[in-house]
């Protein structure tokens, strides 16, 4: 089960002195063949959806500007570069929780006036719209040039990982990919046969991306690549993105594909098949949810990602603003609260599940430090905080986006976000102290069609001796008994909930809260009953 919250990214510092001193002046001569290569269109239905909106969560020292001018990325986990052309070069930290933002003192005119750009360790390569590829080498202070193919203008660049034997460049001219080895200076120039506009190419192992537009549609093509020879594997269009314009694409390490615009804002989105979101899963579902009211929320409840059913009929809301929000029984807001930590800088989305008590509540953050706050003369105060300190098989602690608790017997229960379907889950039971009481594997008896983690973990709630998960991913309710076996898979309609933030159970009813974009309006809490199969 993986998180939408995110996973974590990174980069690196970057790009010192450079100016041009090793240059070869003369063009490079193609390999005497231009075979064709066929842009194929995504079939209808085929489509990528945003996952996760990644520049909303990124955090920005004081000394930092925020990025508004993106020219490229170029992902080298756990960093996550990010060039804007005559204007800075910088990175956002993965292993950092807030997602910190930090830029790089950029000596080289050259690579700083670059049109795409990519990094090798401490070799920089890129393209400045001619027919030049330069390479700059931080450690040397050196650059080195190839002119290849005389009259190009590249725009588009990509590599392997390792050596310079496997380099991929668009030339927006001739309307060609070209892959060049800058070890025998060769070239062959494959001849694409759509007119469509090419606006980023990824390469990573033996995936090949390219990012391209055509009537005012995005899409992106997957080709497999063998030395460079590429055939082509799927295309999706990027659906839900009509005002974005699109500029660059890489590959995140559990296989999300990033996509930076040149907005000013919002302007990096992790993307997924929507088929792999939504799609039937791997149980066969026991029943389904089926809607039986919808209720406003007020617009000042602004991205919520946590809701808890209070004894009384009332009701909690927290949300990725850091902010609580009490509401009545009818969902009316009552009053809001400003959640602040003392050992953290609790930055956009960090809050990520609530549950409520009389005058107090808890606050869980997506890395587990728990925020207990109580009301001293009618105000809400943080008078504690409970870490979670556990860790998976590798010694890393976990992410979390859900927290449920058994009234009677004080005990939390939480799913945590692995971020892997390979990744083992677990089912956390901890003490009203929140230490440890048990940790199971989570199971399925029965055949399935793909690996159980596949689920993600969104919300996290205990009713009646059974733990129930929400997970956006194929937009299920999944139902466990406290030893972490599933027994029930309930479908969820995605057009009833488009993005699933959390869940509560009221009455044999489930409470589904919803998470939306900035520009977007609060969806209601949409209440289900669960009908069986």
């Amino acid at each position: 089960m993986f998180k939408k919250s995110l996973i974590a990214l990174s980069l690196i510092s970057l790009l010192s002195a450079c100016d041009s001193d090793d240059s070869s002046t003369t063009p490079i001569t193609p390999v005497p063949t231009n075979p064709a290569l066929e842009l194929v269109l995504p079939i209808e239905g085929s489509s990528m959806v945003d996952d996760f909106p990644l520049a909303m969560y990124v955090t920005y020292p004081e000394e930092e500007q925020v990025v508004d001018a993106i020219t490229s990325i170029d992902i080298n986990w756990p960093m996550f570069d990010i060039h804007q052309a005559n204007k800075e070069y910088g990175f956002i930290d993965g292993d950092s929780n807030e997602l910190f933002y930090h830029s790089v003192t950029q000596q080289s005119n050259e690579a700083m006036n670059a049109v795409d750009l990519e990094r090798q360790e401490d070799l920089i390569w890129f393209v400045s719209g001619d027919n030049v590829l330069s390479q700059y080498n931080r450690s040397t202070d050196k650059t080195t040039q190839w002119t290849v193919n005389e009259g190009a203008e590249f725009t588009e660049l990509t590599l392997d990982e390792e050596g310079n034997e496997n380099i991929w460049l668009y030339d927006q001219v001739a309307h060609q990919l070209v892959h060049f080895n800058a070890e025998t200076e060769q070239s062959i120039n494959y001849e694409l046969t759509a007119d469509i506009a090419v606006n980023g190419i990824s390469i990573t192992e033996e995936k090949f991306f390219l990012l391209a537009e055509a009537d005012n549609s995005d899409m992106v093509m997957l080709y497999e690549a063998e030395g460079s020879t590429l055939t082509h594997n799927d295309s999706w269009s990027l659906e839900g993105f009509e005002t974005t314009a699109f500029n660059d694409i890489s590959l995140m390490p559990d296989g999300r594909i990033a996509v930076s615009t040149s907005d000013i804002e919002n302007n990096i989105y992790l993307v997924m098949d929507k088929d792999d979101l939504i799609g039937a899963g791997p149980i066969e579902d026991s029943g389904e949810l089926t809607l039986v009211a919808q209720h406003p929320l007020s617009e000042d409840i602004v991205q919520p990602s946590g809701i808890w059913s209070m004894f009384d009929d009332t009701w909690m809301i927290i949300t990725d603003q850091a902010e609580m929000f009490t509401l009545d029984s009818d969902f009316n807001k009552t009053s809001r609260v400003e959640i602040n930590f003392d050992s953290i800088n609790c930055n956009q989305g960090c809050t990520e599940a609530i549950v409520g008590g009389v005058d107090e509540f808890f606050a869980l953050t997506d890395t587990g430090l728990v925020g207990q706050f109580n009301k001293v003369n009618d105000i809400y105060e943080l008078t504690k905080e409970h870490h979670i300190d556990i860790k998976n098989d590798e010694g890393h602690g976990y992410r979390y986006s859900g927290l449920g608790k058994d009234e009677n017997s004080g005990e939390y229960f939480l799913v945590p976000d692995q971020g892997n379907e390979d990744d083992k889950d677990v089912l956390i039971i901890l003490n009203s102290d929140f230490s440890l009481k048990e940790k199971y594997d989570i199971t399925f008896p029965e055949e399935t069609n793909g690996s159980i983690f596949a689920y993600d973990a969104q919300g996290v709630q205990y009713s009646d001796g059974h733990v129930y998960v929400l997970s956006e991913k194929f937009t299920k309710v999944i139902q466990l008994n406290l030893v972490g076996e599933i027994i029930a898979v309930f479908d969820l309609d995605n057009e009833d909930v488009t993005d699933p933030s959390d869940l509560a159970i009221r009455d044999g009813q489930v409470y589904i809260l919803g998470d939306h974009e900035n520009e977007e309006p609060v969806p209601p809490v949409s209440v289900f009953t669960i009908t069986y199969h």
